[in-house]
């Protein structure tokens, strides 16, 4: 090196110090500044149908049937109360007036018979199951794929007067246990298993089972436990056929 070039010692510094060289600072990625919702492409504005693309209302209700093997059941009168509502904003604004008389209608009935709370403006995927009945008010942003929920789970805002985009994310393939409390801009991740009641606060890595208050990982899903089914008739079934 030149000696034109070395950097001066540091003030103060003994004579024979080496000269020292700034570090670059580290900066941290900036945060995407679009809305959780946003990002996930959805803004609960409730101004279009957000049910799962390319099925039609009675397919989607049919696998939702299949998924909670009774038309009696709660669970199922929940998702065909959400599925109405979302597939209603298809319609023309002339004659959309109608049904959503009907949606609310349906929408109270099911809060005051069966006790769960799941308006349209609530994203499902497919195959979301309500076990039994009571106490469940699934205020998420988004529900995935073969999500089980069962009996008094609360799923809503960390504080009043949050933006809705901060309300929790449910990857695919989450159970949520017997009085589960899920709070804030969380994102539980998919294939994790979250004790009953436990109360989560902070985000859930894949592949997890998660318990306390506040929640924390307690160990990672082994491959044999995963969740694969939620229709438990389909998985008698088929455990039936294998061991034939």
């Amino acid at each position: 090196m030149d000696a034109k070039n070395v950097p001066p010692a540091p003030a103060g510094a003994p004579a024979g110090t080496p000269p020292t060289t700034a570090a670059a600072p580290v900066t941290a990625p900036a945060p995407d500044p679009r809305p959780r919702g946003e990002v996930l492409g959805y803004t609960m504005r409730g101004d279009k149908n957000q049910n799962p693309p390319g099925m039609s209302l009675l397919a989607i209700l049919r696998e939702d049937l299949r998924t909670h093997e009774s038309l009696f059941s709660h669970g199922f009168f929940a998702m065909f109360v959400n599925r109405f509502g979302n597939w209603r904003m298809d319609l023309p604004r002339v004659v959309r007036k109608p049904f959503t008389w009907l949606y609310e209608f349906l929408y109270l009935w099911c809060l005051w018979m069966a006790r769960i709370e799941a308006p349209y403006l609530v994203k499902l995927g497919r195959r979301v199951r309500i076990w039994h009945n009571g106490g469940c008010i699934l205020g998420a942003l988004y529900l995935g794929d073969d999500v089980q929920v069962r009996p008094n789970v609360t799923l809503g805002l960390a504080h009043h007067g949050a933006p809705l985009t901060t309300l929790p994310i449910i990857e695919d393939r989450v159970l949520l246990g017997v009085n589960v409390v899920v709070l804030g801009p969380v994102t539980i991740g998919h294939d994790s298993i979250i004790a009953a009641n436990s109360v989560v606060t902070t985000d859930i890595p894949p592949y997890s089972i998660a318990g306390g208050t506040p929640a924390r990982v307690i160990r990672k899903l082994e491959e044999r436990e995963l969740l694969t089914r939620v229709n438990v008739r389909e998985t008698i079934i088929n455990k039936a056929k294998q061991a034939a």
